[in-house]
């Protein structure tokens, strides 16, 4: 089957983030035989492609990354990462899932699809920067797509959302991110005095518990409830015997409408503040919460999933960030459906053969159910 040849070739090749290690040239070359219009457009040290197919109409574009996140330790793995092994079951290697399976389905499904009947445009955009600081990838080439004057209309999002089985999630909107980097000042000093130290690990303890006390939000109908992890702290000489003069915390919450930054910001300052709590404190909000409503492309995906699969999905706001943020800046409407995210960034990163393939019909479904919904 084409989409298992097509993520065997991206999967063989290295691209950890950002380097693409060939894949956009591949991806390039194949297109252009479709009919495509490729453009690279790199920005710094990241390359990325625009490619169009310009049927007239409003356009529909695929947005995807080939970059991956590192292996980590390769002896652990049961085959080479890149080496794109396959067994009668499944494809295995770093990316299979996140994403190129997913970019290997589309791609798929253009072949497999007569573009010159479609009412409306198509495009592929593809980065090498999403699992990166995502700051010349798909955010720059929107935003010099949309100073040229190009209008963006649907946005198929290929990114792991499916659960249990092949796109029973759909995604139509994402949480925003708020990374912290906190720092507790104390006094540092010998444990036996405690008159004599002021100990940053107590006061970071209270602190943690009254955010872990926190209901941000309850969520809605697509957007779970905001939440907030700990994702390091450090402290400490390493002995029993001396009290450390600071402690480290790195904090990351989950943010969806309901709960602004700006709250996030005031609720932890005000605590360290009404509690005498010395401090130097950072906050990033590296992904804004967006929505997009859910219309016709919407209903196309959800149609194709219930011919190909038999049942519905669901439609949600859950997940992590992706490279939708950027869009969700135009007038797009977006979806973000793709295979199941079960092994995704893990060791022996893997995809099933059958949902390769049925995430290939889906997709090729779902064209042509955009194709009688839109006006030409």
């Amino acid at each position: 089957m084409l989409e298992i040849e097509l993520a065997k070739e991206l999967i063989s090749r290295k691209s950890i983030t950002p380097t693409d290690g060939g894949c956009l040239k591949f991806t390039a070359d194949y297109l252009e035989k479709l009919g495509f219009q490729n453009e690279f457009m790199p920005f710094e040290d990241v390359d990325n492609i625009w490619c169009l197919y310009d049927n007239g109409g409003p356009l529909l574009f695929f947005l995807g990354h080939v970059d991956v996140v590192p292996t980590g330790p390769e002896k652990l793995w049961t085959h080479d990462p890149f080496a794109a092994v396959e067994d009668e079951k499944f494809i295995h290697g770093r990316g299979a899932c996140d994403m190129k399976g997913g970019v290997a389905a589309f791609l798929a499904a253009l072949k497999n699809t007569d573009l010159e009947k479609l009412k409306y445009s198509l495009a592929v955009l593809l980065t090498s920067d999403e699992e990166g600081p995502a700051k010349n990838g798909t955010k720059m080439v929107i935003k010099e797509l949309v100073n040229r004057g190009q209008n963006f209309d649907f946005c198929i999002v290929g990114e792991p959302s499916s659960i249990e089985n092949t796109a029973d999630n759909i995604r139509v909107g994402r949480r925003g991110s708020v990374n912290i980097d906190l720092k507790i000042l104390g006094k540092q000093g010998h444990s036996a005095y405690p008159d004599k130290v002021d100990n940053p690990i107590h006061k970071a303890a209270k602190l943690v518990d009254f955010l872990n006390s926190i209901k941000w939000d309850s969520g809605d109908e697509y957007f779970p409830a905001t939440s907030l992890q700990v994702a390091d702290i450090h402290g400490g000489l390493g002995t029993h015997n001396v009290v450390p003069g600071e402690l480290n915390l790195k904090i990351n919450i989950r943010h969806n409408p309901k709960t602004s930054y700006e709250k996030i910001q005031k609720t932890i300052v005000n605590y360290l503040e009404e509690n005498k709590i010395k401090y130097e404190i950072n906050f990033d909000s590296n992904a804004q919460p967006f929505y997009s409503n859910p219309n016709l492309l919407s209903d196309s995906v959800s149609e194709a999933v219930k011919d190909v699969m038999g049942t519905k999905p669901k439609i949600s706001c859950s997940g992590g960030t992706s490279d939708g943020r950027f869009v969700a800046e135009t007038d797009a409407e977006i979806v973000e459906i793709g295979p199941k995210f079960e092994t995704i960034h893990k060791i022996d990163e893997k995809i099933e053969k059958k949902e390769l393939n049925k995430l290939t019909k889906i997709y090729e479904q779902t064209l042509l159910n955009l194709n009688g919904k839109v006006k030409s």
